[in-house]
Formats: structure tokens, C-alpha cells, sequence
């Protein structure tokens, strides 16, 4: 950046010295973007660089020019408006920087506020005089590794502070700091409170990158070395020497005549190992002008009158920079020890050719360390360049490195290289380890296993439709016709590549019949299996030396160049039209580039996906919906649902969900929202013609129109939807699907394939059809002619009125709904009971077997009652006739259950002998008849049966079911035919039993020493025989009848239980005259 004898500049120091400083066109920026382009409120600026760029010489230089005393850069006079800067500087020490800026300013007290008003003061005194303010603090990492060491968070705040005073936009003022590093790597040992500290002060700074590039550093070289003049002998020779390096490529393209002549002794590949190595290693320019100025055997200043070619340089930087090289941060000291083995084994294999191949060794390794990767260092180059440079023809010297193993050309890199720690023939072992591989491999699958092909988005048409379009490269494992698929899911075409020998007029016939698929045929397939072979030599190869690491890296280094070369054959030579033929729809295409294919890929989307809608929303538009997008789904259908008659489906006008986004864009902008022609609320129908979604529209009624003759699975619809000229993303589809059945539900019936009908489509049957769309299927039906007339018949049955805008299907699909809902409405009693007639029997089986509306209500229904052909007769007393019956069976079989329930009734009433037949006056009846009875004293059943009675319930219906159901033992629901006669019997059994037990605890409770007992027996004649018996407690218990009681139990204890029994049955019976 500066040339000057001085190594380092200190501008504190050498503020009187003369430097010959050269302005880059890096310091001119920096310059212009601090003064002249900084439009923002920020005057403070760090300047980072690494040691050596010349930092400190710009700031020398910028003193110079601000003065006035030196212009370096451009006369601020005219632009600011001033005649000059009060400039405040200061360097850099172990000293804190509140400190330092003290002494500077002359300040006996280092408090931040006293430091602030002493440049306040001097400034306002600048400005008094026509004069801006700088404050420059060079080396500025000093100060902040003080601060960091000490964690003194006060120098930041004065840093802070200064800056946010420099930013002031009324005055012209600016406080600059060089680093050597980011300002935050200074305190990366504090802890995080503090560094957020830093990170606010840093924040107050624009940064400023100073680093010089390489070919800076070359100019300033070449401003030294311009006073040396090329030898007229060596002119030519140097000329061809550059040409030689401008075409290998190891070094930097950018090369003029003038540059290079300018560089002489060194040659255009010497000055870059040279730069590159300075760079990497030294201080930049700073080590580059110790060079320029070293008077050493290995100084350039040696070699006016010659070439100081590569290998002098690899002198110099070993004498020079030993400890950088050794070091072990240095990543390139693998090479540099490389080159040194090679120098000592060299000594064993020359003698009197030591010294030049000793410099042959060196160029080899400084090139491989420093040219640039892809460059060609074969022999031929290192042949010619020792004969330009040195004039010695090192042919015999490099055969020799090459048969002692020493170094070998690398086809990964492109260069001639150290073969150093194993002692494998690669030549021969290549050779062998063909043996062992099968040529006839597949390459189709060999490449898909090497290389990853990209997928390609269609840019254009994806921006211009909303709707992405990918087209992925397929590899042909064996070329059949027959199996080329069409694409499908989020594949939009194929651009399959054919590694064979095929057809082309075959491949161009059979293209025409597939229009999502591109065909590329390679030429050069011989040559990619070359290269695939390679490979395959190379991976048994490391197989075989998995323990020979040196081994290790040569083999993978030449596998991957060859991989290289396979990647750039079959992928980057894809558009050279010499290698291969590109075939769509029987047209072979030139594709000279990847934009000339994104372009025809553009065309050929508009023509396969003609009727693709427009539609720019990327939440919904695409393959696969997210989470969120997918909980929208459902939230947009909920509202369509619920909300379908309100503007903007009722969603809060202050709020925006993802799904009103959805809404707007998909349902509100393209018209299939809005208030129809008509009606006064909105609704949802087909968009306006011009609408985006007119033709999804239009295709979707085809499919339902479709579905007139027959039941159409609903997967087929969504398979139409997801092929051309539409193929809708799946994402689209998902959101279309459920909004199209919802619009029409009027228009069609949905069917479950194992359920049958589906009366209803609520929020619970479309997320069944999101999982399993091909579960469902839908029929549309044509309800004109004759038809007519017994659909009148039925409307006129369920008293269906007439409803505006809706048609004879809506009607129709209503009527046989209300059957549904009727079926629904019957109780088990009422579906399976006979005690019905043959007509309501007929009825009822032909609603449970109804599956299709328009079979049950123009087949089924009227055959159940022997009417056939009913629905094409146009007889209205027959129509009359069959209403009249219709209606007759569905009364009969709602009042089923009605008339078991007064059966029931009746039971009741007639079993507890109740006068009353209003329900509240003979259940009162029972209560009074029933007062006396102790519910304990009760076996279980009919004690259950005895709450039932007297329980307060005072529905009728539900107070007869739960005495019935105790009754009988389950719901009379469920009460088949057969069992009616017992559960009649047992009501009246259980209410005799309760009469007696009622009288019997009245009469208990009215006398203390008696027991009423009542015995019925049942005699041979079916004569009831009822014996009432009062037992007297005191006689009972007397000591006469005790022993009685005694003796009778000592002689049938003896006897088995049912012998026990028996006796004193027949005693009873004896007594009782049965």
C-alpha cells in the first residue's frame, strides 16, 4: 500500500518524515467512503486489517492530506466546506485509554466527563476557525486488551461516549481506530453480560475492511523493481516464459506486458508463490518491502541481470521465515516437510545434477503449495520453465524422480507432486485389479450411485402461475418405451438421460406420446463407462490398502478426479451439443446452456399444463401443506360451513389467520364468494368467466355430470385434478376438494364404499374423505319427466316447501334424507316387531335396504307396496293412492312403540285395580294402594319394581319404561314379540304380590302380638287356593307348641332337603283341604 525504506510506520513518530506513499484503490474508497459518501448519522469508523497492510500509513497519509500538506487522496476544501482539521492522535499501549487520551489532551483528571468536555471545547475552538475534528487512535487493540484483561466496562462507556459525540450531524467531526481483528475478539474471555456490553459498544462503529489483495501487493512490487531493465538476451525468453504461465493457469490471469516487464528478475509465476507466500506467512507488504530492501545472498537485488525464478523464492522464505514455516499452525507444513524428505533423498541419487535438482525439488513444492488449484504443473511446463529461466534441459532429472518414486504426475490435481511413504506401482496395480471387475455393468446405476442431479425448478412459469413446476433428471437403467411413466406428485417432467446405444427415430416416434418427458441421449457413453471403470478400480484398490494410509490419500486423490471428470461429463457437459441429443414431443432441441433450458422447460409447462389456474399463494400452492397450513385447512372449512351466507365467511376483520389469507386469494378474489344473482345473502358458485378458476370450475361440474349414470370413487376426481392439462398440487387439491363438495352438496349424493348413503356433509365426513378420498364415492341424478310427478307426491307427504334457488335434486335428496332421519328415529322395538301390517312391514324392510336415493324412492318404496313402474305413470289417483299408503305405514310404525307402551299401561292399571286412566290420577291410585308396604321387607326384585311404581317421574313414557324395564330385565326397547306375554304376566304377578304385602304390613303394623300370613296353592283343577292365617306371637312362642316345633325339626333334620320339602308340603296341602 506505501513503499517506503521504513518497515513499519508510527504516526506519531514519523509525522515529519517524507514517505513515498502509494495510494491503492482500496485506501481511495475507504477514504471517500469516511468523507465524501457517508450519508448515515455514524462518523465513527474502525479500520481492520492484518499486521503489515499499511494501516498505519494510510493514517499518516490522511493527516497529510487533511492538512493540506500533502494531497494523497482529494481537497476536501470545496466539498466540506473547511480549510482544514484540528486532528487529536494517539497510539496504541498497555496504558487504559481514558489515560492515555489524557495526557494527550493534557488533562490532570481521566474522568470520562472531563475527557468529553476537553473535545467538546476543542472542537467548538476547530470549528470557530473554519477547521473539522479528528480523533485518530492507531493500534486501538492495545487499549481494548487492557480493558478486556482488566474488565474495565468504563473504558467502553468512554469509548461509547466519544463515539456518540463524534456522530453529532452539526459539527464535522470523526473518530477513526485501526484493529487488527474484530473488535469482539478482544473480549471473548469475558462473560456474556459483559460481552453484550462490547457488542453495544461495537455497534457505535462502521467497519471498515483494509486488507490489500494479492495483486495490490504485486503493483507495489513492481513500482520497486521497475528501475531493473530486462537483458536483451533474456527478452524473448522472458516473454515466452509468461505466455508458458498465462496458459497453465497457476497463477493469477490478470496480466498485462507492462505489469510483468515491470516485475523482471522475477517471472509472473515467481511474484504470485512469492505474494501468496507473504501473505500467508509474513505481514503482507510489510514483509514484501523487507524483501525488496534485503541485501542478502537470496535478496532479488542479486539478480539484476538474470531470472529469479521459483526455487529462489522457496530460498528466500526458508532463510527468512523458518518459524513460520516449522510452526505447527502452519496447514501447508505437511508440504514444506514434503519437500525437504525429497531434498535428502535426492542427495543419494545425484551427483554431479544435485544442485539442479535440487532446485527441480523445490519449484515442485512451492507450487504445489501456492499456484492455484486447477493449473496445469505437468513436465512439459516444468521442462519449458527451467529452460526459459535457467536454460538447462532437466529431462533426465525428472525421469529420474519419477523411476525412484520420488515424485509422479496426479490427474486429481493437475500436477506433478511428491510420491512419498508407500511403495505401491500404481500403473501395475490398476492393471491387476481389472481383472476382478465385471465390465458389463449397469452405468445407469453406477452414475446414480457417483452423482446427485439437481432438481429443476421452472423459475419463470412458477413466478408467473404461483404454481411450482419441477422437472427431475431420471437415469434409464435399460432403455424400454413401455416403461416411461408419465409424472406424478410433486414431479412435474422428466428429463431422462440414456447412457445407450438406442434408436433415435424410435426415441423421437415414441416422445410424441410422452409429453412430460425430455430425453437426453449420450454420444459419449464409452467414455463415461471409462471413467466408471476407473472408479471401480480405485475402490477395490483402497479396499485392498485400508493399512497403508499414504496409499490411502493417493488412491482417494485420484478417485476423486476421476469422479470429477465423470461429474463433469454426464452434469456439466450436458448442454454440448457434440456429445449429446435432446428429444421432446419428436423434435430434437439444440440446449446450449441452462438458461436456454429453463426456458424451454417454460414452454413446454404451458403446454402440457395448458389449464393450470393462476394462482400466487405459496401457503397452499404446492406439494405438501405444513402443519399450520393443514390446521387452516380445516379451520377454512369449518368457517364455510358454518359461515357459508356471511361476507368473508365471518371472520374478525381486526384479525388475519392464515386461513383468511387462503379465503381471500383462493375463494373472495376470484368470485366464487359473493352474493349470486338472486338472493340477498353470499354464497358460494361459479367464478365469472374471466376468473382464474372459470376452467377448475368448469372440469369439476364435468366430473360431477359424469357421475349421473354412475357412482364415480372420488380418488378418480382427484387423480383428474392431479394429471394434465391441471395437475393441481396436492396442497390445492387438498383445499379444492372439500370447498367443491361443500358449493355443490345439493347437486350430488355421497356414498361411503362399506357405509352406504351419507345424509350429511359436516366437518367429520370431509376429514374422513381428506384421509381416504377413495373410500367415498358420488352420484348426481337426473329428476326430470314423469319422474317429476312422484317427487311432487313425496314433497307434498313431507310437507316440504319450496325454496328459492334450489332445485328438483336438492328437493329430491331432502325427501330420501327424511327417510333416513325416519329409520333413525325407530327404536329396535319398532324396526323388528311383527305386530305390524304387511305394509308397514314392506316399508320399513325397504328403508333399511335402501342404499341409492333414486332406487329407493322410484323403486324400493313403491314396490314395497306393490306399485312397479310407478315412477313413469302419470295417473294421479294412483299417485294418491300410493301417498295415502306411504303415509298409513309411516303412522303405523311411529306409533309402534306407542301402542306397546299402552299395553303396558293397561297391564298396569288392570293389575293394581285402578279406576283412573289418566296417568297422574292411577299412579296416585298405586301410591295410596301401595302406602303401607316396608321397602326393606322386600326381596330385591320386587323391591326394585316397588320404587319404580311410586318413583316421582312425571313423564308417562318414561315412568312405564323403567317399571317395564325392571320387569322384564332389560329395555323394552329391545323387547322382541315373544317376550310381550311374559312381561304382561309378570306385572301382574308382581302387582298381586304387592297388594297382599301391602296388606299384610298394614296389618302387622296394627297389631303388635299377631303376624298375618297368606299361602296360595295351586290345586290339580287350576283352582286357586288362598289361605289367610293370623299367628299369635305369645302362643306361637309358647313352651307346648315350642316342643312341638322341637321335635318336628329333630325328625325331618334327617332328611334330604327336596324329601323335607315334600312332607311338609303335602302336611300343608292335607291341612288346607287342597
Amino acid at each position: 500500500m506505501s513503499y517506503t525504506v521504513n518497515i513499519s510506520t508510527n504516526i506519531l513518530r514519523d509525522q515529519e518524515q517524507d514517505i513515498d506513499y502509494v495510494v491503492t484503490p482500496n485506501a481511495k474508497e475507504i477514504f471517500e467512503r469516511i468523507f465524501l459518501y457517508n450519508h448515515g448519522a455514524t462518523k465513527s469508523f474502525n479500520l481492520i486489517g492484518n499486521y503489515g497492510t499499511g494501516k498505519s500509513t494510510f493514517l499518516w497519509a490522511l493527516e497529510k492530506n487533511l492538512k493540506n500538506e500533502k494531497l494523497f487522496f482529494t481537497h476536501l476544501d470545496s466539498v466540506k466546506k473547511v480549510e482544514g482539521y484540528e486532528i487529536i492522535k494517539l497510539v496504541g499501549s498497555n496504558k487504559p485509554f481514558s489515560e492515555a487520551l489524557s495526557n494527550v489532551l493534557k488533562l490532570d483528571n481521566a474522568e470520562s466527563e472531563n475527557i468529553i468536555y476537553s473535545l467538546k471545547k476543542r472542537r467548538e475552538n476547530a470549528q470557530k476557525k473554519n477547521f473539522g475534528f479528528l480523533l485518530l487512535v492507531d493500534e486501538f487493540g492495545k487499549f481494548l486488551e487492557q480493558a478486556s484483561k482488566n474488565n474495565a466496562i468504563d473504558e467502553l462507556y468512554l469509548l461509547q461516549q466519544i463515539s456518540e459525540w463524534t456522530n453529532d450531524e452539526r459539527y464535522e467531526s470523526y473518530f477513526i481506530i485501526t484493529l487488527h481483528q474484530n473488535f469482539n475478539s478482544y473480549g471473548k474471555n469475558l462473560s456474556n453480560q459483559d460481552k453484550l456490553e462490547w457488542e453495544k459498544v461495537k455497534g457505535r462503529f462502521v467497519d471498515l475492511l483494509f486488507n490489500e489483495p494479492v495483486e495490490q501487493l504485486i503493483y507495489f512490487a513492481s513500482k520497486k523493481l521497475h528501475e531493473f531493465s530486462i537483458p536483451s538476451d533474456c527478452l524473448s525468453r522472458f516473454e515466452e516464459l509468461n505466455e508458458l504461465i498465462r496458459n497453465s493457469g497457476l497463477a493469477n490471469s490478470k496480466i498485462s506486458n507492462d505489469l510483468t516487464t515491470s516485475l523482471f528478475p522475477l517471472d509472473w509465476l515467481s511474484t504470485n508463490m512469492l505474494v501468496n507466500s507473504l501473505q500467508r506467512y509474513g505481514q503482507n507488504e510489510r514483509s514484501l518491502f523487507s524483501f525488496l530492501n534485503d541485501d542478502s545472498k537470496y535478496s532479488v537485488n542479486r539478480h539484476k541481470n538474470n531470472f529469479y525464478p521459483v526455487f529462489k523464492v522457496f530460498d528466500y522464505l526458508t532463510h527468512t521465515l523458518p518459524s513460520e514455516i516449522n510452526s505447527p499452525e502452519n496447514p501447508h507444513r505437511p508440504q514444506w516437510f514434503s519437500t525437504f524428505r525429497a531434498l535428502e533423498r535426492a542427495e543419494l541419487l545425484f551427483d554431479a545434477d544435485y544442485d539442479l535438482a535440487t532446485e527441480v525439488i523445490k519449484t515442485i513444492g512451492l507450487v504445489n503449495i501456492f499456484s492455484k488449484a486447477g493449473g496445469n504443473f505437468d513436465k512439459e511446463f516444468l521442462k519449458k520453465y527451467f529452460v526459459y529461466t535457467r536454460g538447462k534441459d532437466i529431462s533426465k532429472i525428472i525421469e529420474k524422480l519419477i523411476s525412484a518414486s520420488l515424485i509422479r504426475y496426479y490427474k486429481h490435481s493437475k500436477k506433478i507432486n511428491f510420491l512419498e511413504g508407500t511403495d505401491i506401482d500404481l500403473e501395475q496395480e490398476l492393471i491387476s485389479i481389472s481383472k476382478e471387475i465385471n465390465p458389463d455393468f449397469n452405468v445407469s446405476d453406477e452414475i446414480k450411485n457417483l452423482v446427485e442431479y439437481p432438481i429443476e425448478l421452472v423459475k419463470k412459469y412458477s413466478f408467473e402461475t404461483g404454481t411450482p413446476r419441477f422437472f427431475e433428471f431420471r437415469l434409464m437403467k435399460t432403455y424400454n418405451p413401455q416403461k416411461i411413466e408419465a409424472p406424478s406428485g410433486a414431479i412435474d417432467g422428466y428429463i431422462n438421460l440414456i447412457f445407450q446405444d438406442v434408436d433415435l427415430k424410435e426415441l423421437i416416434t415414441i416422445s410424441k406420446e410422452k409429453p412430460g418427458n425430455i430425453f437426453v441421449v449420450y454420444q459419449n457413453s464409452n467414455e463415461i463407462k471409462d471413467e466408471l471403470f476407473k472408479i471401480k478400480q480405485f475402490d477395490l484398490l483402497i479396499e485392498r490398502h485400508q493399512e497403508d494410509k499414504n496409499a490411502l490419500k493417493l488412491l482417494s486423490d485420484e478417485r476423486q478426479f476421476h469422479l470429477n471428470n465423470l461429474k463433469e461429463i454426464v452434469v456439466n457437459q450436458i448442454f454440448d451439443k457434440n456429445l449429446n441429443t435432446w428429444i421432446h414431443q419428436g423434435v430434437k432441441k439444440i440446449i446450449p446452456n441452462k438458461h436456454k433450458l429453463q426456458n424451454w422447460l417454460n414452454e413446454i409447462c404451458y403446454q402440457i399444463y395448458s389449464h393450470t389456474p393462476v394462482l400466487k399463494n405459496e401457503l397452499i400452492n404446492k406439494e405438501y401443506l405444513s402443519a399450520p397450513i393443514n390446521g387452516a385447512r380445516k379451520n377454512l372449512i369449518r368457517a364455510l360451513l358454518k359461515n357459508r351466507a356471511k361476507a368473508n365467511l365471518g371472520f374478525d376483520t381486526s384479525k388475519f389467520p392464515p386461513e383468511k389469507a387462503i379465503y381471500i386469494s383462493l375463494l373472495q378474489q376470484t368470485g366464487i364468494h359473493r352474493i349470486p344473482d338472486g338472493l340477498n345473502h353470499y354464497d358460494l358458485v361459479q367464478p365469472h368467466e374471466g376468473s382464474d378458476l372459470y376452467d377448475l370450475w368448469t372440469e369439476s361440474d364435468k366430473f360431477l355430470e359424469s357421475s349421473l349414470s354412475n357412482k364415480r370413487n372420488l380418488n378418480e376426481f382427484i387423480d383428474l385434478l392431479s394429471k394434465p392439462p391441471f395437475k393441481l398440487k396436492k396442497g390445492l387439491v387438498d383445499f379444492w376438494l372439500p370447498i367443491f363438495l361443500i358449493a355443490r352438496q345439493e347437486d350430488f349424493a355421497l356414498f361411503h364404499i362399506e357405509g352406504g348413503y351419507i345424509p350429511y356433509l359436516d366437518e367429520d365426513v370431509l376429514d374422513l374423505i381428506h384421509r381416504k378420498p377413495e373410500s367415498f364415492l358420488i352420484k348426481s341424478y337426473d329428476v326430470s319427466g314423469l319422474k317429476v310427478n312422484l317427487l311432487e307426491s313425496y314433497k307434498e307427504m313431507a310437507q316440504l316447501e319450496e325454496t328459492v334457488g334450489k332445485g328438483t335434486q336438492t328437493v329430491f335428496l331432502t325427501i330420501f334424507t327424511n327417510f333416513l332421519k325416519f329409520r333413525k328415529s325407530l327404536n329396535n322395538y319398532a324396526l323388528k316387531t311383527k305386530k305390524l301390517s304387511n305394509k308397514a312391514t314392506n316399508l320399513r324392510q325397504a328403508i333399511i335396504e335402501a342404499k341409492d336415493p333414486e332406487d329407493a324412492l322410484f323403486n324400493l318404496f313403491p314396490a314395497a307396496f306393490g306399485y312397479h313402474s310407478l315412477s313413469i305413470k302419470e295417473d294421479e289417483k294412483v299417485l294418491e293412492s300410493y301417498s295415502k299408503q306411504v303415509g298409513e305405514a309411516i303412522t303405523e310404525l311411529k306409533h309402534a312403540y306407542d301402542e306397546l307402551l299402552n299395553n303396558i299401561e293397561n297391564t298396569i292399571r288392570k293389575s293394581f285395580y285402578c279406576k283412573n286412566e289418566d296417568f297422574p290420577d292411577y299412579k296416585e291410585e298405586i301410591r295410596e294402594k301401595l302406602a303401607f308396604i316396608k321397602p326393606n321387607s322386600l326381596g330385591e326384585k320386587q323391591r326394585i319394581f316397588y320404587k319404580r311404581l311410586i318413583s316421582p317421574l312425571d313423564d308417562r313414557t318414561s315412568w312405564l319404561k323403567s317399571v317395564a324395564d325392571v320387569t322384564i330385565g332389560k329395555s323394552i326397547e329391545d323387547l322382541i314379540d315373544e317376550e310381550e306375554p311374559l312381561l304382561t304376566a309378570t306385572i301382574e304377578d308382581f302387582g298381586e304380590s304387592l297388594i297382599k304385602v301391602n296388606d299384610i304390613h298394614s296389618y302387622n303394623k296394627s297389631s303388635e302380638q299377631e303376624k298375618l300370613l297368606s299361602i296360595r296353592f295351586i290345586n290339580e283343577a287350576g283352582e286357586a287356593i288362598e289361605e289367610r292365617l293370623v299367628v299369635n306371637k305369645l302362643e306361637s312362642n309358647s313352651e307346648f307348641l315350642g316342643e312341638i316345633k322341637n321335635e318336628i325339626d329333630i325328625l325331618i333334620n334327617g332328611l334330604e332337603i327336596n324329601k323335607r320339602k315334600e312332607l311338609l308340603m303335602e302336611l300343608l296341602s292335607k291341612n288346607m283341604n287342597v
